[in-house]
This record gives C-alpha cells, sequence and structure tokens, in this order.
C-alpha cells in the first residue's frame, strides 16, 4: 500500500500527491480510497473535503478526488526505468540466426534476442546523454551501483516523473560525476536535506525547475548548496510572485550563474526582480515572458551590470519610458519584446524602428541582426520626429518636457547635426516656404512599396511628395494604387523624416 506523501499516476497520465488512504463515510463501505492532490488542478473535483468531512487539504479548490487504489500507479526505480527504454528486447529484435536437428530428427530455429539492446547495454557506459521523461522514476539507485552502470552520463532528463524528495536526487552527485545538464520539471520536490549537507553536484551547470511549483527561497537554498557550478537556471511556470522574490533577496547566489528563466510567473514589480537578481555580477540573459509586468524601471548603478540580452515579451508594459530604462543597461545587446500594449497598434517595422532607435547598443532585436544602416535610419527617422514634435510646441517649458521624455535626444542632435538643419527649413513659416524655388526643394522622391497579404500583386508606386503634405492628402494619392488604410492625419508627411529615395512600406497594424 501507498505511503502518505506519495507520487502516483493515473492511466491518462496525470501525476499527483497522496494525501488520503482510508473509507470515505459518504461512500458507505469499508473500502479504502486514496485522496489524491493533482498537479493539474483541472483533475481534480473539490479541496479534499466529501459529505461534509475534511480529510485532506489542497493548495488549489478544486485538485484533490478520491479514487480507488487500483486507478493509479506508484513509481518505480531508476535503474528500472533505464533498463526498459534502453535495454530491454523488442519483437523487431529478434533475429534468427540459423537452425540445429534436435532429437527427434526435425530442426529448431536458433534466435539471437536484443541483439542491439545487449550492444546498447555494452555501450550504457559511455553513453552521454540520457532522457527518462515521463518514466514514473520515484527512487534513486545506490550512487555504486549507478556509477558502474553509466558513469560518464553528462546530460538527464528527468522531467515529469514522480519524485518527491531533494534527498532523492542527491543521491545523483555522487552517481554521475560528469553530470552537467539536469532537467527535473513536472517534479514536486520536498526539500526534505538536513541542514548540515555537504551533498553536491561538481559539474552541473544547466538546471531545468519549470513546472515544480517550488518556493523560490527553496530554489535558492537548493542552488546555493548543492549546485556551486551552476550558470543556468530555469524556473519557468512555478506560479511564483514578487513577494516570493522578496523572501529570499538577500539571501545568497552560485557566483556563476549567468542566466535565470522566470517565463509565466506572476511577476508585476521591476523593482522586486531588481532587488533579487540586480546585484549578480556574473548574470548575463534574463527572460521574463509571460509575466505582468507594467513598466521596466531604471536600475541604481551598477544594478544588472552584465546584462546581455533580456526577453519581456508578452507583458503588460504600455510606456516609452520602459524603453529608455532598458538602454541605460550599460552591457544589453539583445532584446526580444513583442505583445506588450506599447506596441500592439504599431506596425512591426515602425515598432522595431523605434525600438532600435531609443536603444543605442541593441545589436539584435527579436533574433534578427540590426545593421549599421537600419540603426542610422531609424535614429535619424526618430531624430526627426523629436524634432517635429518640438516644433510643434511654442513654449521654451513644453520644448523641454518633450526633450525629456527622449533622454537620447541630444546624443542623436551631436551624432546628425545635418538632421536639424533640413528639420528646421521644413518647418519654416509658411510666409517663407511659398513659391515654386520653395516648392521644389520641398518635394521629395518616395516609393511606396505594399507589405500587406492583400497587396502582394501590387507593383511599387513612385512618386514625388511635397513634406507639408498632410498624412491625409497621402492617403487619398496611396489609396488609388494600394487600398491599405493609414492614420493619423493631420500630421504632415515630413513629420515622419521623409528625404529623396525613401522607401514607405504599406501595411497593416497588428
Amino acid at each position: 500500500m501507498a505511503a502518505l506523501g506519495d507520487r502516483v499516476q493515473d492511466a491518462e497520465g496525470f501525476r499527483g500527491t497522496l494525501r488520503y488512504a482510508g473509507t470515505i463515510h459518504s461512500k458507505g463501505s469499508d473500502a479504502i480510497y486514496y485522496g489524491i492532490e493533482w498537479d493539474d488542478a483541472s483533475r481534480g473535483k473539490h479541496d479534499g473535503e466529501a459529505g461534509g468531512v475534511r480529510y485532506f487539504t489542497t493548495a488549489a479548490p478544486t485538485s484533490g478526488s478520491f479514487v480507488v487504489p487500483e486507478k493509479v500507479m506508484r513509481g518505480v526505480g531508476f535503474l528500472d526505468a533505464l533498463h526498459e527504454r534502453y535495454m530491454q528486447a523488442e519483437a523487431s529484435d529478434v533475429r534468427v540466426a540459423g537452425e540445429v536437428a534436435t532429437s527427434s530428427g526435425s530442426s529448431k530455429s536458433i534466435q539471437l534476442v536484443g541483439v542491439h539492446k545487449i550492444q546498447e547495454r555494452q555501450d550504457l557506459g559511455v553513453i552521454c546523454k540520457v532522457s527518462l521523461e515521463s518514466c514514473r522514476i520515484a527512487r534513486m539507485p545506490e550512487p555504486d551501483v549507478l556509477r558502474s552502470m553509466a558513469p560518464n552520463i553528462e546530460v538527464l532528463n528527468l522531467g515529469f516523473n514522480l519524485l518527491g524528495s531533494w534527498r532523492e536526487v542527491l543521491t545523483l552527485a555522487h552517481a554521475l560525476p560528469k553530470l552537467e545538464h539536469l532537467v527535473l520539471s513536472g517534479n514536486r520536490l520536498a526539500y526534505d536535506v538536513p541542514s548540515t549537507s555537504s551533498v553536491a553536484f561538481p559539474s552541473v551547470t544547466s538546471l531545468v525547475l519549470n513546472q515544480t511549483n517550488l518556493k523560490w527561497t527553496d530554489v535558492q537554498r537548493v542552488c546555493s548548496a548543492h549546485f556551486p557550478q551552476l550558470r543556468e537556471l530555469y524556473v519557468a511556470s512555478n506560479e511564483l510572485a514578487d513577494a516570493d522574490l522578496l523572501a529570499a533577496a538577500t539571501l545568497p547566489w552560485p557566483a556563476h550563474l549567468e542566466l535565470v528563466d522566470l517565463s509565466h510567473n506572476q511577476l508585476s514589480d521591476w523593482s522586486v526582480l531588481e532587488q533579487s537578481l540586480g546585484a549578480l555580477p556574473s548574470l548575463k540573459h534574463v527572460l521574463l515572458n509571460g509575466n505582468a509586468l507594467p513598466a521596466i524601471l531604471p536600475t541604481p548603478p551598477g544594478s544588472f551590470s552584465s546584462l546581455v540580452s533580456i526577453s519581456i515579451s508578452d507583458n503588460l508594459i504600455d510606456a516609452w519610458s520602459s524603453m529608455d530604462a532598458l538602454n541605460a543597461l550599460p552591457s544589453l545587446e539583445l532584446l526580444r519584446f513583442a505583445k506588450n500594449p506599447l506596441i500592439a497598434a504599431l506596425g512591426a517595422g515602425e515598432a522595431r524602428m523605434i525600438i532600435v532607435a531609443r536603444c543605442a547598443r541593441l545589436v539584435a532585436f527579436n533574433g534578427s541582426e540590426i545593421r549599421a544602416k537600419e540603426r542610422i535610419d531609424a535614429e535619424q527617422m526618430y531624430l526627426k520626429r523629436i524634432l517635429h514634435e518640438l516644433a510643434s510646441f511654442p513654449s521654451d517649458d513644453d520644448k523641454l518636457k518633450v526633450a525629456s521624455s527622449h533622454p537620447r535626444f541630444d546624443e542623436l542632435v551631436a551624432k546628425y547635426p545635418d538632421i536639424q538643419v533640413r528639420v528646421r527649413a521644413v518647418c519654416i513659416p509658411q510666409s517663407d516656404r511659398d513659391g515654386p524655388a520653395a516648392l521644389a526643394r520641398s518635394l521629395v522622391a518616395v516609393t511606396f512599396l505594399p507589405m500587406s497579404i492583400n497587396a502582394t500583386t501590387m507593383d511599387p508606386m513612385e512618386k514625388k511628395l511635397p513634406l507639408n503634405m498632410k498624412v491625409g492628402q497621402l492617403k487619398l494619392l496611396q489609396q488609388k494604387g494600394m487600398p491599405i488604410p493609414l492614420d493619423d492625419d493631420a500630421c504632415d508627411v515630413g513629420y515622419y523624416g521623409l528625404q529623396d529615395g525613401a522607401e514607405i512600406l504599406v501595411n497593416d497594424v497588428w
């Protein structure tokens, strides 16, 4: 009979923890039932209470249910799973090697069973990568036994098994001295290791703990005590909130930690992330996709000083000041940013242009390299927009507010001094712009390139446009050849920094 706390699995692959074993009054019999808290709450029906009697308590209100013992399977040993996956003979692995005569005078075939599996068994001593995902593993072998069988394992995937104890996992530290990459996703691991334990994985640099529902304090304790060489930590989809990170904000981490993946959690405060991870000296990569961050805030000097890449797609970021805060990070070069309110109404090209211009050191955006010409074009276009915005405000106070909302303004003016002169020429009073010569100077040759899926058969359209043409007028011109909607009718086309040879990409918005 299973013991309380054991991990079990049903025939459909749902995993859970045994919380109760005994009779159920509402069932009206002496039959034994298991009370299971399922990892996936959709598999359950209640919170451990039935017929007004509480038998156990669950973390989620619908993650509990009662089943007869025959409906669930208990865990197996590591070696059993290893044998079944890598060494067990199959029907297709049976060969006829010949025939011999029997005492009755007939013949009998000689079969070689498990030729390939025997070969694999001989090679298990040199195998480097082992995947035992979803094998119902609950127990580890004696370290000496495993070390004698497979001493050279470097990559081990034990994801979505029935492991329930860090004590079991730590036996691998002695058995697999060459282990570098360990996957434990989908297990529910209780930290039951004595505080005096000095067991550590000497070579593990990558640890994957996705969907384990571990507390952040336990994650920190496990990493600092048992993974001294850790460089990559994956803790996605663990229901971690800001308070969880704050609880361990002052605790130490492995000195070489370079990557932390906190995607698909419940984080909503950038300052909490800064307190928790900002001081890590070697941290280069942070993944925060699928959280609830509304903004990236300015960080104190020295915080995230080594951060090279950040991925913050699918959050709630809605202000350009977040991009300016990222620009202040001294080492940031790679950014992934999609599915945020800030760029929801922009076309992909325009969003990319603005982000490239606001973040000076980016070398790639959303996995695509930023070439030198693209950066120059983006920065010049962005600067022209700022200058046109400044020209629309007569008050010095208003101009100061505009300039302060674009931290790179002074830098870009110094980098492209001729842009300011050209934009001023466009923004001079109407009386000074009248006449054929002035009109000729203000004309720019542009090419409309159809990018919409609705216009793939249309040819590019070349036109000469006056820089003071309104977008509303441009829309009428463009719609004759490419029926794709534009917006912002009140702006001059010069607002967008058009110059001779410019290409206008006519695209749908996201």
